[in-house]
C-alpha cells in the first residue's frame, strides 16, 4: 500500500521548482523524491532521533533474542538473566551510535525514497 505526501506551494514556487527540475532533466515528481530523500539525510545527519519500532521492524536476530529473553525472564531471577543468555533488545530505531559502516534508519529511508525517483512508471 502506498501513501501520498504533499505540500502546498504558491504558483510562483511551483513554477520555479518545475523549471529547476527541467533544467536538471527531471520531472518535478522525480525531483520531489530526490529532495525529500536528500533532505531527510541532511536534516538528521547531526540531529539524533529515535522512534518506537513496529513489529515488522525487528530483525530476525532481535526476534530470536526476544524469545530467549522471555524464557529467561520467566525462569530466572533478574540478577541471573545475563548468565542465562538474556541480552537487551531495543524497542527503538535510532540514527546515532551506529557501528562503522552500518547505515542508520533515516539514511536507509532517505536512500529508499531517492530510489523511487528512478523507478520506471508503468
Amino acid at each position: 500500500m502506498t501513501k501520498t505526501i504533499s505540500i502546498q506551494v504558491s504558483d510562483k514556487h511551483h513554477s520555479l521548482l518545475t523549471r529547476i527540475a527541467a533544467a536538471d532533466h527531471r520531472r518535478l515528481s522525480d525531483l520531489n523524491y530526490l529532495i525529500y530523500g536528500n533532505g531527510l539525510d541532511m536534516f538528521f545527519c547531526e540531529r539524533s532521533v529515535h522512534v518506537k519500532k513496529e513489529g515488522d521492524e525487528y530483525t530476525k536476530e532481535e526476534k530470536k533474542q526476544q524469545a530467549i529473553n522471555k524464557k529467561v525472564e520467566k525462569s530466572t531471577s533478574r540478577s541471573g538473566w545475563e548468565e542465562k543468555g538474556w541480552e537487551h533488545v531495543s524497542d527503538y530505531l535510532y540514527n546515532y551510535d551506529k557501528p562503522d559502516g552500518e547505515k542508520d534508519f533515516v539514511t536507509k529511508l532517505a536512500n529508499e525514497i531517492e530510489t523511487l525517483a528512478f523507478k520506471e512508471e508503468v
